[in-house]
């Protein structure tokens, strides 16, 4: 292959990535000029799943279901049960779980806190250093331990991501992901 040809297909293939994350993101838009707010966090808590990879102690077993956890957002619990209902990512089934201050995060890999006053509590503290995906959806999410935020941008809703809680939840997240994040804060 000439290096010409080769810098030709390097250019093609960073077009079709290009492409497709356009689309994705242009979903996740559209969700939100069409739908509800708990329709478009629920889309994008699915979404979030495929480029995020747990360690393998994080599932007890090869057929343990990946489990979004929500807290303090019954409306988006219930969009997200519907979103999810026959899905699989990372061939693993997608599952969908209520939980309540103080219950056990044993079996949750995302986790989806919809009361801001929550990620204050000593409950939430301790789930920090779990391999779990904390999302929130409140100003300044980042800086108490999430590793994701939904934030609004121009009556559209995104998000932002913290590497830092990313890297001490021993999570790897796409770049893919990141690529598509309105702010990623870097500093340990």
């Amino acid at each position: 292959m000439t290096r010409a040809s080769s810098s030709l297909a390097s250019r093609r293939c960073r077009g079709l990535l290009l492409a497709c994350l356009w689309l994705l993101a242009g979903t996740v838009a559209a969700q939100a000029l069409s739908g509800g707010a708990e329709e478009v966090k629920a889309a994008y808590l699915y979404k979030f799943v495929g480029y995020v990879d747990w360690p393998d102690s994080a599932f007890v077993g090869p057929d343990m279901p990946i489990v979004i956890g929500v807290v303090g957002a019954d409306p988006v619990y219930a969009e997200l049960v519907r979103v999810v209902a026959g899905r699989s990512s990372h061939a693993r089934p997608l599952a969908a779980r209520r939980l309540a201050p103080g219950d056990a995060f044993d079996g949750v890999h995302v986790l989806y806190v919809g009361e801001p006053g929550l990620m204050r509590t000593q409950w939430l503290q301790a789930a920090r250093d779990r391999p779990m995906l904390i999302v929130t959806d409140m100003p300044q999410g980042l800086d108490v331990g999430s590793a994701l935020n939904f934030v609004p941008v121009q009556d559209r809703l995104r998000f932002e991501a913290s590497l830092r809680a990313v890297d001490r939840a021993g999570l790897k997240v796409s770049s893919r992901l990141l690529a598509l994040a309105q702010r990623v804060v870097n500093a340990p």
